[in-house]
């Protein structure tokens, strides 16, 4: 029996040339194979396995419909507040201003004329005032001259002004999410040897000439 014991090679040189371990192959739950062209050393033991393949599958289609997403209530959101700014000035006014005053004083006329002059009226300069409503007993207003004219320049920057916010409403809503009909591919990848086998043990088979 084959199981693996061990023997006296001096005692059995003929089965020590077949097996130099000196111990005998368990052959329980092998089989033997002729040892292929691949090279493989004799008595080498080849575990089981099948050979490799591939398979084809495919995934049934199915229609998921249209789903709904949750609602939710985002409210109402405030932008950042922004927008402040300032505007440079310059340039100047336009030239005015003339005008003139009644002094309020009554003379009379035949006695300052030659002596003064006192105020100026719409006729220009060296003429006397405006005359009273009574006449001469009542004597005439005096004017001030009509100098003023002038102008003003503008130079600076206008005050800050222009930020605000706004608001958004979000508010409660959902989404929809159309899934549809729809298949899926799916690979299987390949296992197994290059060919069937079960466990064994290689043997060169030899016939005796006889």
């Amino acid at each position: 029996l084959m199981q693996g014991q061990t023997f006296d090679k001096s005692a059995y040189p003929k089965l020590a040339a077949a097996y130099p371990s000196g111990v005998i192959p368990d052959m329980r739950g092998w089989t033997i194979k002729g040892k292929p062209a691949s090279g493989r050393a004799v008595l080498s033991q080849e575990q089981d396995g099948i050979k490799s393949h591939t398979h084809s599958a495919s995934a049934s289609s199915t229609d998921l419909g249209t789903k709904t997403t949750s609602s939710f209530d985002y409210g109402t959101k405030s932008t950042n507040n922004t927008g402040a700014h300032t505007h440079s000035l310059s340039g100047s006014t336009n030239a005015a201003g003339n005008h003139s005053h009644r002094d309020g004083r009554r003379f009379n006329p035949s006695v300052f004329k030659d002596t003064y002059q006192y105020g100026y009226t719409s006729s220009g300069q060296n003429t006397w005032g405006v005359q009273g409503s009574v006449g001469m007993s009542t004597g005439w207003l005096a004017n001030t001259s009509t100098d003023g004219n002038h102008s003003h320049s503008l130079s600076g920057t206008a005050a800050s002004a222009g930020a605000h916010a706004h608001t958004v409403g979000i508010g409660a809503h959902t989404h929809s999410v159309a899934i549809g009909s729809h298949g899926h591919t799916i690979t299987v990848n390949a296992a197994g040897n290059a060919e069937n086998t079960v466990k064994n043990i290689a043997f060169n088979y030899i016939v005796r000439l006889a």
